[in-house]
């Protein structure tokens, strides 16, 4: 077993001893000697574990001399005599092997079984300096660095482990090396000198995020539509004809004319009738939708309202031909985001966002089944901001004008009289959406704080819908009325 520490007498002998091991200390060599252990031979325990940083040396005093010593593996760790009972350990590269020590007769004074390790107490002390508030532990296992302990936020958990692995040499992103006895690359046997940095770090007291996405959209459409189609036939003599002209509206097809009317006559043996249809449509829609979502600190979530609509796919089925099988697409309201906590509560945020609705616009017909389309509004980032504040994702402003005229070639472009030979189809698109985000650093409070949408609410009772007209009961507080008054300028004006 080990003893403690030995001081020797100050005499001559001694002081010389003393300077001796100095000048060999201050001499050029690949390592630096530790504190000086002594062996004390027993034959009950001959085995022994020594610790042994890697490049640094050990020095191990005896009470026996030494004679004779033998190392399993020199790769790993040397072993030097400088004395007749003073043994010099040097440790070259990760991994354990054993050291016999021989005395007079050939006697094993000492079995020694050296494992190669990293030096973790200056890692621990720088970790500690530059992170006072977290409680952070370094253990080396054959060649693997592992932290352990506590950090403030996640932050110090990513920035602890980058350091520990530019400590020992390791890429940050990849967690290992390959480092020789002289810090060089070399093997990556996990035996051999291979470092790995494992970030076993737990983060107390984890941060939770809430993000609030707003999704303003505004769409304003105007259509108009003119055509006018003539028709007539007629009979002279041996001679007969008929024209008929059919203007469609190719823009806008699917909206019919609001307005149609037809008029008619006869020239001699000729028949003629034209038929007018006229439109005018201005239309405007407005999208809102505000998704609130938590997550911890460093986990994601998820976040979807809406609804799933079939999709008729082919499918073979061997010797009975082809079948139609049926696949489920979501639309809705969809959110998901990642939030990473860092310090001073900025918020590093992964952020994906869609709202998405069924539109007959671009919808595929197959037969007498129509399969409707989606209009989508997606936006997907990365970007950081601090709790409580806010910023735009993303914007889209459009502007769209399409215009088509149809008519009988030559009579469409004669002045005047070629409108009624042609037909119009005018249709202008605006639209002006923005998304908006604000992460917020949230506790959990009481459940008797959080509201419901449904509170207070009473469906209201036969004579008061019959008579009354109203959905819900009206309470009212010190007799005073239950409604509230607008002060102000209120409401929205769209041009």
């Amino acid at each position: 077993m080990f003893a403690r520490l030995a001081f020797p007498r100050p005499t001559v002998a001694a002081l010389a001893l003393a300077a001796a091991v100095a000048a060999l200390a201050a001499a050029p060599t690949p390592a630096r000697a530790q504190a000086t252990q002594r062996i004390v031979s027993s034959e009950e325990r001959p085995d022994r574990v020594v610790h042994l940083a890697l490049s640094k040396s050990k020095i191990l005093d005896f009470d026996d001399e030494i004679r004779d010593i033998l190392v399993s593996d020199p790769k790993i760790a040397d072993a030097v005599v400088r004395s007749s009972k003073r043994l010099y350990l040097i440790g070259n590269k990760f991994g354990t092997t054993n050291v016999v020590v021989f005395g007079a007769n050939g006697r094993a004074v000492a079995n020694l079984e050296i494992q190669v390790e990293i030096d973790t107490g200056a890692l621990e002390t720088l970790l500690r300096r530059l992170m006072p508030k977290s409680n952070i532990k370094v253990e080396a296992v054959r060649g693997t660095v592992v932290l352990s302990g506590t950090v403030a936020s996640s932050t110090d958990a990513i920035q602890a482990h980058e350091v520990a692995s530019r400590f020992v040499g390791a890429d940050p992103k990849l967690g290992a090396t390959t480092t020789g006895s002289t810090g060089g690359a070399s093997g990556s046997d996990a035996s051999g000198s291979s470092v790995q940095v494992v970030n076993a770090l737990t983060i107390g007291g984890k941060d939770q995020v809430m993000l609030k996405v707003t999704i303003a959209e505004i769409q304003r459409e105007a259509v108009k539509k003119l055509g006018i189609n003539i028709s007539g036939s007629g009979t002279q003599g041996n001679w007969s004809g008929a024209l008929a002209t059919a203007n469609t509206f190719p823009i806008t097809p699917a909206v019919s004319p609001s307005a149609a009317a037809g008029v008619g006559g006869t020239f001699g043996p000729w028949s003629i009738s034209a038929n007018v249809k006229a439109l005018e449509q201005n239309s405007l829609i407005k999208t809102l939708a505000e998704p609130n979502l938590s997550a911890l600190s460093g986990e994601q979530a998820q976040f979807l309202v809406g609804g799933e609509y079939p999709v008729p796919v082919s499918q073979s089925s061997g010797s009975s031909g082809n079948t139609i099988g049926v696949e489920f697409k979501t639309y809705g309201i969809a959110l998901n985001f990642q939030p990473v906590v860092l310090a001073d509560d900025r918020i590093n945020l992964t952020v994906k966002t869609e709202v998405s609705e069924l539109t007959s616009d671009g919808a595929v017909t197959i037969g007498s089944l129509t399969i409707p389309a989606l209009r989508v509004r997606r936006a997907s980032t990365t970007l950081e901001l601090p709790s409580g504040g806010a910023m735009v994702l993303g914007g889209l402003l459009k502007d769209d004008a399409r215009q088509a005229i149809v008519g009988t070639p030559g009579l469409a472009s004669v002045p005047i009289l070629g409108t009624l030979f042609r037909s119009r189809d005018f249709q202008h698109s605006q639209s002006e959406l923005v998304i908006f985000i604000q992460p917020l650093v949230v506790r959990p409070v009481a459940a008797s704080k959080l509201q419901r949408p449904d509170q207070n609410f009473r469906p209201a009772g036969d004579a008061a819908a019959m008579f009354m007209g109203r959905l819900n009961r009206v309470y009212r507080t010190n007799g005073q009325s239950s409604g509230s008054g607008w002060a102000g300028r209120v409401g929205y004006i769209f041009d």
